[in-house]
């Protein structure tokens, strides 16, 4: 069930995106390894899986925000994503640093 106002939001959202990260709808497919309009059938019906995963991830968001528009947890969940690849060494730094943020910041 295809919703045009919905998958107007999408793109609406990924091309907010572009803006901020200062690429554009074509360089962004060449990333995701998409084929040129992709992005531009998305007007009319929903990107499976796998694609908007791969824009999410390149966009540094993710795939909930573009669909719904709704950042619940998102950040979370984004940094979470970025932290996969620290040691736990790197974690731990961070996890101080949250933690004396939080006691400083009350």
């Amino acid at each position: 069930m295809n919703n045009f106002n919905d998958n107007q939001g999408l793109l609406r959202r990924v091309k907010e995106e572009l803006a901020i990260k200062g690429i554009t709808v074509a360089e962004l497919e060449r990333r995701c390894n998409l084929g040129n309009g992709t992005l531009r059938n998305w007007s009319k019906s929903y990107p499976s899986a796998d694609k908007l995963q791969r824009v999410a991830k390149e966009l540094g968001t993710t795939m909930d925000y573009l669909l719904t528009g709704k950042e619940e947890n998102a950040q979370s969940k984004i940094i979470a994503r970025e932290a996969a690849g620290l040691t736990e060494s790197q974690v731990n730094l961070i996890r101080k640093m949250i933690k004396e943020f939080n006691e400083n910041n009350l």
